[in-house]
């Protein structure tokens, strides 16, 4: 396990929830009106959003590497009566898994600038044809106030339509909306469609 797994566990393991129990509003907004079919959550945590979409209908996959969160997930599949696979990997490392779906949610999961481009080029080859990419995280206008303290973890309009530009993108926008934290916040949204 790596250093950054275990400091992941220690902070879930230090309080009964570190995050709000709700799904995004944005990605229920945004895959709602999707066809059901499979989904990886990657970086899934507790496993907020990968719990609304198992109970939409969705055949999910959750992948983090924390433990703690993957168990608090798996009970919380089991007592809502769902199904959620899960898997404790890194997100780099699962990428190579060669495993492909519908939809691949990436949820407020802000690694190093170098990081984050390669985790954005791994991102299509996950999705099925035709399939999706949602994307959410706290925007650079969050800085000192939600999100990451570094505000090179942060994202912009400019960096997703870049990094996603051979792709149909048919939402990119900044918007204020409940973070993941349970506070208001600015946060960049993207649905991207993989030819």
């Amino acid at each position: 396990m790596s250093n950054e797994s275990d400091q992941w566990n220690e902070r879930y393991a230090g309080t009964d929830r570190l995050w709000i129990q709700d799904p995004d509003p944005q990605l229920v907004k945004s895959v709602s009106p999707l066809p059901v079919g499979t989904a990886l959550d990657l970086g899934c945590g507790e496993g907020r959003n990968a719990l609304w979409l198992a109970q939409a209908g969705w055949r999910v996959t959750a992948v983090d590497f924390s433990s703690v969160a993957l168990e608090r997930l798996a009970r919380a599949a089991e007592e809502r009566g769902v199904q959620v696979e899960v898997e404790e990997a890194d997100l780099l490392e699962f990428s190579n898994s060669k495993r492909t779906f519908d939809l691949v949610v990436l949820a407020n999961i802000h690694p190093p600038a170098e990081s984050r481009r390669r985790l954005f080029a791994e991102l299509p080859p996950m999705v099925n044809p035709g399939g999706h990419l949602f994307l959410i995280g706290h925007h650079v206008d969050a800085f000192g106030h939600s999100g990451p303290p570094e505000r090179e973890r942060l994202l912009t309009e400019e960096e997703v339509a870049e990094s996603f530009s051979g792709y149909r993108i048919d939402r990119l926008e900044r918007v204020e909306d409940i973070a993941d934290h349970g506070g208001h916040g600015p946060s960049v949204v993207a649905l991207i469609t993989i030819p």
